[in-house]
């Protein structure tokens, strides 16, 4: 009786399905915890043992006598795809402790095609270089001198200001390569670009270059690779007329005098006031090198200082006379010959006017004296004839 009206209690119900849903709840989330943690693990032995792939950029070295050779056509970086456990992938490309060469230490002179070798990474790990093999051109090595060349475009001024004589912190450059393109060089440039409009000093930092007589740059390396260039523009609002003064340059032939003329003798100066105030003359170099007879050489006139802007005209026609010194100096000799021989006339000339007045006032002198002698007899014997009168 008392269990049945314990069954017809609503509470006893409630509570066993309040005891039910813990049960069921307590099942359900044990399950999914364990199917959680179960799910960590294979993640992380998953993670541990999945492969992958990196692709890598990586510099290519060259085992070769770079003092002897120089080598060119192979490319800077190779491409190298690692494949293998991640972690050790990972590494790899993180520490990149591998490299990528080509041996040419046995190759002479020439076109070759050579395979690519590695060294250093993991054996774990599998890789594929990309290219797997270059074309390179081995050249003797040759290394030459170049003064520095400074190009720029002058028409980007305007029209009342001009470009002074450029400097640099570096006058000659060392170049290196293939002995077949430093022989083709003409010059090396520092081609520096001025804005248009520009009206003040232009002071850069510029890349040098190898060209030869048709513009082409060369494939050589250059040292240094930039030099420091000032460009000085002025306004060329002041011109000056200055005399020119020709003198030698270099070694003439020995034995040899040489004189200057020219129909130009005066050229126009244009630049500072500052700059052209301190000019009187302009100074002109003129080679007499090798020179034997006379001749004529055409001069470039170089602008003074760096506050000239342009010499007008640029080029003169210079006339050299050659003479030979020997022949001044008995010309010279001569001269003096001709200068003694006079003097000495010249003397012997007072001497004899000396010699006569000597014996011109000698004569006056016994003339005188036989005067006297025949006045003092004439006396005594007026004298005596007085006294014998006496008598």
């Amino acid at each position: 009786m008392n269990l049945n009206k314990l069954l017809d209690n609503r509470i006893v119900y409630q509570v066993l399905a309040l005891a039910f849903a813990i049960l069921l709840f307590a099942y359900v989330n044990s399950d999914k915890l364990n199917t959680t943690r179960n799910n960590a693990n294979n993640t992380d032995t998953t993670m541990m043992s999945a492969d992958r792939s990196e692709t890598l950029n990586v510099d290519l070295k060259l085992n070769v006598d770079s003092d002897r050779y120089f080598v060119t056509g192979y490319p800077a970086k190779v491409k190298v795809k690692l494949s293998g456990p991640s972690a050790l992938v990972t590494t790899t490309a993180n520490t990149r402790n591998f490299s990528v060469y080509a041996d040419l230490t046995k190759l002479k002179p020439g076109v070759h095609t050579v395979k690519l070798k590695q060294s250093g990474i993991n054996k774990d790990l599998s890789y594929e270089l990309s290219p797997q093999s270059i074309k390179v051109t081995i050249s003797r090595r040759k290394t030459a001198s170049f003064p520095v060349q400074v190009k720029y475009d002058s028409n980007r001024l305007t029209s009342d200001y001009s470009i002074g004589k450029p400097s640099t912190d570096q006058e000659v450059a060392n170049v290196t390569g293939a002995r077949e393109d430093i022989n083709k060089i003409a010059e090396v440039v520092a081609a520096i670009e001025i804005p248009q409009g520009t009206r003040q000093t232009i002071t850069r930092q510029v890349l040098l270059q190898a060209v030869d007589n048709s513009g082409k740059i060369l494939n050589v390396v250059i040292t240094p690779q930039t030099i420091r260039v000032k460009l000085p523009i002025y306004t060329t609002n002041s011109s000056k007329k200055v005399s020119l003064d020709f003198v030698s340059s270099g070694d003439g032939v020995k034995g040899k005098s040489y004189k200057f003329s020219s129909d130009v003798k005066e050229v126009t100066l244009q630049g500072t006031k500052s700059a052209l105030s301190n000019i009187s003359k302009l100074e002109v170099p003129v080679s007499i090198e090798d020179v034997n007879t006379s001749t004529t050489k055409t001069v470039t006139l170089a602008n003074p200082n760096s506050g000239v802007t342009k010499v007008t005209p640029k080029n003169v026609k210079v006339q050299i006379e050659v003479n030979d010194s020997s022949n001044d100096d008995d010309s010279e000799s001569t001269s003096n010959e001709t200068s003694s021989a006079s003097t000495a006339k010249s003397e012997d000339t007072v001497t004899d006017s000396s010699n006569q007045r000597e014996s011109s006032s000698s004569s006056d002198s016994s003339s005188s004296s036989s005067d006297s002698s025949s006045t003092s007899n004439s006396t005594s014997t007026s004298s005596s004839t007085s006294s014998q009168d006496s008598e």
